[in-house]
């Protein structure tokens, strides 16, 4: 039975993918503004339905209420956090945004605050010489809302799932999956001007020649 449940929910999220990847900048430690509800699929194949989830831009993980706290999810008991607009699976110790799937492969973005920058952003500004992002979450139940609006700078990583197999999306990386007859292809599709590796749409075509 759990088999079966797990078969259904990957069938429901695989079809709505095409999610965006969150831009350079943003104005919240969280992906949504507000909570929404997700579908979280664990390791041993529960299914749990959470009203008030979150994506934490930190470090990449699911946070939740739990009353007025804001608690942090063990990330090494989750498989898969289905929102309502968008589907994450677990890299490691990191969700990891669906972008695009072809076929059995799939496109994957993990987004987090890019500290370092922000540190160096704030010290220009000269309003803060120290940065603990980690106060916003923990089990003592700070509550997100209460923080003030800054404007964060991302990191976003683009990942292959080349048949469950994990490959960083760089040239180095992914040149080595080309068969001979698309290297050519390949080649000129590296040579185009408008390519960038930080590009979902040029990367799915890079994910095209691996297919």
């Amino acid at each position: 039975m759990k088999r079966q449940v797990f078969i259904l929910f990957f069938l429901m999220v695989v079809v709505g993918c095409n999610a965006q990847a969150l831009g350079d900048m943003i104005t919240r430690t969280t992906v949504y503004e507000t909570f929404q509800p997700a579908t979280i699929l664990t390791t041993n194949g529960k299914v749990i339905r959470q009203r008030q989830a979150n994506i934490f831009l930190k470090n990449s993980s699911l946070v939740y209420r739990f009353g007025t706290n804001v608690m942090e999810a063990s990330i090494g008991q989750i498989r898969s956090v289905k929102f309502p607009d968008r589907f994450y699976v677990r890299l490691d110790d990191e969700l990891a945004l669906v972008i695009d799937t072809l076929g059995s492969n799939k496109l994957l973005c993990v987004s987090e605050i890019d500290i370092e920058a922000y540190k160096k952003q704030l010290l220009n500004e000269r309003q803060i010489t120290n940065l603990e992002l980690g106060q916003f979450v923990n089990v003592t139940g700070t509550d997100l809302s209460t923080e003030e609006k800054q404007n964060y700078p991302l990191n976003n990583t683009f990942y292959f799932d080349i048949d469950g197999k994990i490959v960083k999306a760089h040239e180095r990386n992914v040149k080595r999956l080309i068969s001979d007859e698309n290297q050519r292809i390949y080649k000129m599709l590296m040579r185009n001007g408008s390519f960038s590796w930080n590009d979902p749409a040029s990367l799915m075509e890079v994910l095209k020649l691996i297919n």
